[in-house]
């Protein structure tokens, strides 16, 4: 196993800043050189005992060379480290490091040692309250489910909270954000419902279950409401209910592709209760169709709350790129056909591209010095999800630009950066293309000498 280069880096650059950091402030200063007897040392002077060290950079730069690569040597040396160092100041930052390896390598135990103390420091870190649930349940050992219940409450907490205070990405449209939200709620109450389930604490694991299910259907998620169903007493399973939840499990495990459940399995044991309800197997195919086209359906519906449909399906298929038809985020929608024979200068860009906030008052310089040229025509085409964002963010930084949403342009383009400029001549062929912000270049002197060559380029197609 390969260690990656942020894990030693990390470890390596903390040895340098601490050691840099010991150099400027606890150098002791030495006595002047020159002529004459040194002064005698005061009765305090000679007392002193010397400071025994805490730390030692060469010791923890020599293991962590020594692992050789190997994550599972590197926690063995950084544990070697501590023992040997258990006053060290960067304790707390190589346990970190160990943790992280810990989850890395799926080391169980040191993850169970490590993560209460990565909890301690950061009660909000969802990720490490997750990964002690699972390491719980893996082990199950004497009181380890009781945890893996407290860990598991406080993972849902924690990740509701962190909801609510945390507002939408700027890249994101308020249905993707929306989906993402969904599908992190749908885990941690997943997560909280087999441990319920795992304790017998049957009716609040169906009720997060089925709350799970409903934000993000999973074959794993309907495997463990069948389980439950199964073993209800009273009143007695209802075999309606858990082969619905098996013939759910099935389907969504072959269209997720699942590897954390048995699929063979799964589909054994509802023949089994097939079988048992109806004495063949006659109409299940059936069932399962109609599970599939609802599941279908509801994708459908999903697609289109994320990525409306815009209406350059047929040009996005051919080679002509004036063939599109851009909406505005304010007035009528612009026809790139209506800049048949003209150079067209497009910058795509975005309201969080932090990198196009500083590009897009040069591109208004550009366009300024061209404003008297019609042979040249300017589009800052916005690839922003989130529509409603763009038009609060020009007005906040008073830009005045020829803003066009990207309605699949950028995908025409294979545009995967941004910004990205991309420059058309007068016969509709990109003559350049200019990825990333370069501070080091004069970018409106570079644009205008592209924008130049496009204009002197044959008007039509050679």
């Amino acid at each position: 196993m390969i260690m990656t280069f942020s894990s030693a880096r990390r470890l390596l650059l903390l040895v340098a800043l601490v050691a840099l950091v010991t150099t400027s402030r606890g150098v002791a200063q030495q006595p002047a050189s020159g002529p004459g007897p040194e002064p005698s040392p005061s009765p305090s002077q000679t007392q002193q005992e010397p400071v025994p060290p805490v730390d030692s950079d060469e010791d923890l730069r020599r293991l962590i060379q020594q692992a050789g690569g190997s994550e599972t040597q590197l926690i063995t040396s950084l544990e070697g480290y501590l023992r040997r160092w258990p006053r060290t100041q960067r304790r707390s930052e190589i346990e970190e490091e160990i943790y992280k390896l810990a989850v890395k390598v799926r080391d169980r135990d040191r993850i169970l040692s490590y993560g209460p103390q990565q909890i301690e420091q950061n009660p909000e870190s969802v990720d490490v309250l997750g990964e002690m649930v699972t390491a719980l349940r893996e082990r199950r050992q004497s009181g380890d489910l009781e945890r893996a219940r407290g860990y598991a409450e406080q993972l849902v907490r924690e990740f509701e909270s962190l909801l609510a205070a945390r507002p939408k990405p700027r890249r994101l449209s308020q249905a993707q954000w929306e989906e993402q939200k969904q599908q992190g709620r749908a885990s941690v109450y997943l997560t909280r419902g087999r441990v319920y389930a795992d304790l017998g604490e049957d009716e609040k694991a169906k009720r997060d279950l089925l709350q799970s299910a409903q934000l993000a259907p999973l074959a794993i998620t309907f495997l463990a409401l069948a389980e439950v169903a199964e073993r209800r007493k009273t009143p007695p399973p209802d075999a309606d209910e858990v082969l619905g939840y098996l013939r759910q499990s099935l389907l969504y495990g072959l269209i997720e592709g699942a590897e954390d459940i048995d699929l063979p399995s799964v589909r054994h044991r509802l023949r089994t209760h097939y079988l048992a309800r109806h004495q063949t197997e006659t109409g299940l195919g059936d069932q399962l169709l109609t599970d599939l086209d609802a599941h279908l359906q509801r994708q459908a519906q999903r697609i289109a709350r994320l990525a409306p449909p815009h209406s350059n399906a047929s040009a996005a298929t051919g080679t002509d790129a004036l063939a599109f038809r851009l909406s505005r985020p304010e007035g009528a929608p612009l026809d790139l056909a209506t800049l048949r024979g003209k150079v067209v200068v497009m910058n795509f860009w975005a309201t969080w591209c932090g990198p196009c906030r500083t590009e897009l008052p040069l591109f208004e310089k550009t366009i300024e010095r061209y404003r008297n040229d019609p042979s040249v025509s300017f589009l800052a085409v916005t690839t922003d999800e989130d529509r409603e964002a763009v038009l609060p963010y020009l007005r906040q930084y008073g830009y005045q630009l020829p803003v066009v949403f990207a309605d699949g342009l950028g995908e025409f383009f294979d545009v995967t950066s941004i910004p990205t400029t991309i420059i058309l001549n007068s016969a509709g062929k990109v003559s350049s293309r200019l990825r990333g912000y370069n501070p080091r270049e004069d970018f409106v002197a570079l644009l205008q000498q592209r924008i130049e060559e496009a204009k002197a380029a044959p008007s039509t197609p050679q």
